[in-house]
Formats: C-alpha cells, sequence, structure tokens
C-alpha cells in the first residue's frame, strides 16, 4: 500500500483480499459489500485526488453486494472498464458503453459479478460549469438531466476509457514527487474534456428496468432479511413479508443472485459474522459466541459454512484483521 504524502493529493495502491479492507480504504466513499460468491476475495484499489477531484479505478473478482454513496459534494461519473463486462445498477443494467452518473446522496444499490471493474471520476461542479461556459453549452446538470445512464457515442467512450487505463498505469509508475497537484489539475481538466465531448454529442438516457412483481418482492424481502438482526428466517416467513409465492421468490433469487432465498440468507448470516469477527478483539472474543449472536448453533456446519463461503476459518479471520 502506498499512502499520502506531505503536501500533496491523496494517493493509495493497493491489492486487497478483504473486503470489509477495501471498502474501508477507499476514501471519500461510504461503502458496504457483501461478498455472495465463494472463494477468495481479490481487489485492485487505485485512488488519486483531493476534496475537489478524485480518481478512481477497483478491480474486485467476486461477486458483491453493494450498498453506499459516492463521495459527498461531489458529481461523479463511471464507466466499465471493459465492454463486455455488465452489472445491475440501480435497477438499471449498465453495460460497457455506458456512461453512468452516480446520484448526489443515492443509494448505490449494485449487484457486480466476479469480472467487476470500474473507472469513477468525481469532480467539482462549479469547475465542470466552467469548462462548459467556455464551450458555451448548457450547465453540466441541464446536460444529463435527471437520468443516470446513457447510451454515448463508442467512439468517444473508446477514447475516454483509453485515457482513464492509461492515466491508470501513469498513476501507478511515476515517482511519487510527480504525482503532485498540478499533475491532479491536469487529470481533472483532461476528464472534464472527455466528459463533455460525450455529453455534447447526442447521447440516450438508459430507461430503468420495468418494476415487475418479482423485484417488488424482491426488494420486500431483502430488506426484511436484513431488518432481521439474528437473521434466522424461514422461506415461509420471507413469503408473508414479500406477498408472493414460494416459486416467485426462488425464480427472484435465482434471476438476480443466481442463488435461492435459503443460500443468500445464509451468506447474509455469514458476512454478518465476518464484520464482526474483524472487528472483534482477538484476545478476547470468542467466535462460537458470535455466531451465537447470529443464530448458527452447529459450530462444525457454520465452520464449514464460513470458510466455503470466505475460504478461511472464522478463527482466522479473528486473529488477521485486527
Amino acid at each position: 500500500i502506498t499512502g499520502t504524502i506531505m503536501n500533496q493529493p491523496f494517493f493509495l495502491h493497493q491489492y486487497a483480499k478483504d473486503f470489509e479492507a477495501f471498502c474501508e480504504n477507499v476514501r471519500n466513499w461510504d461503502l458496504e459489500y457483501h461478498q455472495l460468491e465463494n472463494g477468495h476475495f481479490k481487489s485492485e484499489l487505485l485512488l488519486f485526488g483531493d476534496d475537489n477531484t478524485q480518481f478512481t479505478h477497483a478491480s474486485i473478482k467476486r461477486m458483491m453486494k453493494q450498498h453506499g454513496s459516492s463521495p459527498q459534494g461531489l458529481m461523479t461519473f463511471g464507466i466499465l472498464a471493459n465492454p463486455s463486462i455488465k452489472i445491475h445498477w440501480r435497477n438499471i443494467d449498465i453495460t460497457g458503453d455506458m456512461l453512468f452518473v452516480f446520484p448526489e446522496n443515492g443509494e448505490l444499490n449494485s449487484v457486480t459479478q466476479s469480472d467487476f471493474d470500474v473507472y469513477v471520476i468525481s469532480l467539482n461542479e462549479e469547475t465542470i460549469n466552467q469548462a462548459c461556459e467556455k464551450r458555451k453549452l448548457p450547465e453540466i446538470k441541464t446536460l444529463i438531466g435527471t437520468d443516470e445512464a446513457f447510451n454515448c457515442s463508442s467512439t468517444h467512450i473508446t477514447e475516454l476509457r483509453r485515457w482513464l487505463q492509461s492515466t491508470a498505469t501513469t498513476l501507478t509508475t511515476i515517482e511519487s514527487t510527480v504525482r503532485n497537484k498540478d499533475f491532479l489539475r491536469h487529470i481533472q481538466q483532461a476528464a472534464i474534456e472527455h466528459l463533455l465531448d460525450i455529453l455534447s454529442q447526442q447521447h440516450y438516457p438508459v430507461t430503468r428496468n420495468r418494476v415487475r412483481k418479482r423485484d417488488t418482492a424482491l426488494l420486500r424481502a431483502e430488506k426484511h432479511i436484513h431488518r432481521s438482526k439474528a437473521g434466522i428466517i424461514t422461506l415461509s416467513e420471507l413469503c408473508d413479508a414479500s406477498n408472493v409465492s414460494e416459486r416467485t421468490l426462488e425464480y427472484a433469487f435465482h434471476e438476480r443472485y443466481g442463488m435461492s432465498p435459503k443460500t443468500y440468507i445464509l451468506n447474509h448470516r455469514l458476512n454478518s459474522v465476518h464484520k464482526q469477527l474483524r472487528s472483534a478483539d482477538p484476545e478476547t472474543g470468542l467466535v462460537s459466541r458470535i455466531a451465537h449472536q447470529h443464530g448458527f448453533w452447529h459450530m462444525g456446519k457454520f465452520s464449514s459454512d464460513y470458510k466455503r463461503l470466505f475460504t478461511e476459518k472464522p478463527s482466522q479471520t479473528l486473529k488477521q484483521h485486527r
């Protein structure tokens, strides 16, 4: 991990093997992740910026449920690093040739697969509008409107992606003294120019997915699961809370997450244990006590399920992450 140098913009480049550590280090973002796919969590995170501009590159190699919000006070734009990637974000299916705009004070609420790889630029609105004025363009929020994702010119999207990739490579290879305020200002101005090249041309808003009965049921089910402190929920109880049949609920979870409601509930409880184990004192924290708090009473089965999801024993999480 490379940290901040005095009198320079903050800089971080890390490879994290724990999603809680990843979330803790993403500066200015408020993030919470739940791992839904079995296996080692692997990620790469690159950050460079200050209070007015932030360049972010994040790559994650496990299916995750993401909650949280983007940097406060800044306008934040995202583009997937590879045209073949897809994510489900705020009830919009985002593909590689779309530009998406994070809502101010809005919930991320996304599901990403094991190929997740994204570039994100956060910018001061006033600085963008100054560039808009020079180009004789409307202010940025007028250009964007109320939409959050756009199909844009593939040529300009490709140019933006190449610039982002080149910038990320430069940031990780240059001398630390070069990563200064002047270099950040250069990134800021180049990012604005690329974004305005895209938004000043024809761009077409992406319509949110139509909310179907099973989508509403899934949302209700997830809220019920997250409100349950111990996480001990029967399928019958979940169907009652969602007001749908077991078949509809099964279909909704398989469509969105590729798993049954029962498996989703189990993974949610295991994630809750994982989070608590990371923050517990290894000298006084007891794995069994924490497991019991989340409704796990058969310790052999619990340990097996935990290791299946996170590829480490609960005791290892307790000892390693303090």
